[in-house]
């Protein structure tokens, strides 16, 4: 279920700015519902808005209402005690966002009850996976095959749907999406083993009791450098997508790859990155080495800069960029979230009182709500301002994440340490 609910959710990311660009925004927005009212909703605020810009402002809106949906989706499980209906019904609200998506006036709308649908069931198939298993190294290998299909799923989506788009139309693409997300329902309605449990029988977190203000802030100073790594990396599937159709040479020996296939390649990448990290971290692991979560944060912000550095570069070349530009900021950006991602949750399940793990874990997955507003409104500037000058600014973003974990580990895990050792001496 997650394979086609990754596989639809990215599928339509990687289409979404460029058909909103390309038609729902492209004409009279009268016939398109709420359109109007969001362009003046956004010109209120920001001024006139150009049409490129309205729709980063409604890409980041849709992708935000998706992650806020996450934590609400986990909630409402545990209220109903019942995480498998809220999978359905989140599937449901999928189907229903989709169809009203196949027509252009009813786009927008339509964009609410997929993204919700989306939060919704996502909130619950993770928690889902963690009630399968009693015993912790089972219940890793379960979350590392969950991540395995997860990632297939946003490699698939924008390599299938893409390649319809290009030669079908857009709303061809959003169809196939659709029939993802209704295979995955069947097969999980048919096959998925029902939620016996219900509820969370144990936590993973381990309270250190001696310094719990420390632990709130260093949680918290861990959460705003993963909060800006994301802000910046999450342009990958906006303005990214824009900026590469105008000036990069996708033109491969007579063949010209659809731009949407950029995320399909972000998704490959990213699997090969983990497998990689992890035999590395076993080599160090041999050799008697750990590289502590903080660490691997404030490395994964570096990576994520120098990602965006490299495309600044590339929009200050003349003529057509080459694609080993886009491929190398890929690269980059993929390799900054394979650090950063795992590394956060880790530091939350260590630190984070017991009896608030999970709360603590549904501020982390905010960090996509507060990703996806930011690129929306910061692409409002990418017809405003210079282009290497917007790439340059979201690789500040990530150094500044990178500056707030490094003063988080000068100044408060010494700290940490010391109040450890004390308790422990005690």
């Amino acid at each position: 279920m997650e394979f086609w609910e990754r596989f639809a959710m990215y599928g339509v990311k990687s289409l979404l700015a460029l058909i909103l660009i390309d038609h729902v925004l492209a004409g009279n927005l009268s016939h398109v519902a709420g359109a109007a009212m969001v362009r003046e909703l956004s010109a209120s605020l920001f001024g006139p808005v150009s049409t490129t810009g309205l729709a980063s402002q409604l890409y980041g809106y849709a992708n935000a209402l998706i992650y806020l949906s996450i934590p609400l989706g986990g909630l409402f499980g545990d209220l109903l005690d019942n995480r498998r209906v809220m999978v359905l019904f989140g599937g449901i609200a999928m189907l229903a966002g989709l169809g009203m998506m196949l027509q252009e006036s009813s786009f927008l709308i339509g964009l609410i009850p997929f993204a919700a649908g989306t939060g919704l069931m996502k909130g619950n198939l993770s928690v889902q996976i963690g009630l399968l298993f009693s015993d912790e190294a089972e219940r890793q290998r379960g979350y590392t095959i969950y991540l395995g299909f997860l990632n297939a799923g946003a490699i698939g989506g924008p390599l299938i749907c893409g390649a319809v788009a290009l030669y079908a139309g857009p709303m061809a693409a959003i169809g196939v999406a659709a029939l993802a997300v209704l295979i995955g329902l069947v097969l999980y309605g048919r096959y998925g083993e029902r939620d016996q449990a219900g509820r969370i029988v144990s936590t993973p977190g381990t309270t250190v009791r001696a310094a719990p203000v420390i632990n709130t802030a260093l949680l918290i100073a861990a959460l705003g450098a993963v909060y800006l790594c994301f802000a910046a990396y999450e342009q990958i599937g906006n303005i990214f997508l824009v900026w590469a159709r105008r000036h990069v040479d996708l033109d491969l020996h007579g063949w010209r790859m659809p731009v949407a296939w950029f995320l399909s390649l972000d998704g490959l990448a990213t699997l090969t990155l983990i497998a990689g990290w992890q035999a590395l971290l076993r080599m160090f692991d041999r050799r008697g080495v750990a590289i502590e979560p903080l660490v691997q944060i404030m490395v994964g912000t570096i990576l994520c800069a120098a990602g965006y550095l490299v495309l600044t570069i590339a929009s200050a070349l003349d003529g057509a960029t080459h694609i080993g530009w886009a491929l190398a900021y890929l690269l980059l950006v993929d390799a900054a979230i394979v650090l950063v991602w795992p590394s956060g949750l880790s530091l939350i399940a260590g630190l984070a009182p017991r009896n608030m793990v999970g709360w603590w874990t549904g501020l982390f997955y905010l960090h996509g709500f507060f990703a996806n507003i930011c690129v929306g409104l910061i692409g409002v500037y990418y017809d405003r301002m210079p282009t290497p000058a917007f790439w340059l600014f979201h690789a500040m973003m990530a150094t500044f994440g990178g500056f707030v974990a490094l003063g988080a580990g000068v100044l408060l895990v010494p700290a940490l340490r010391s109040r450890q050792a004390t308790t422990t001496s005690a």
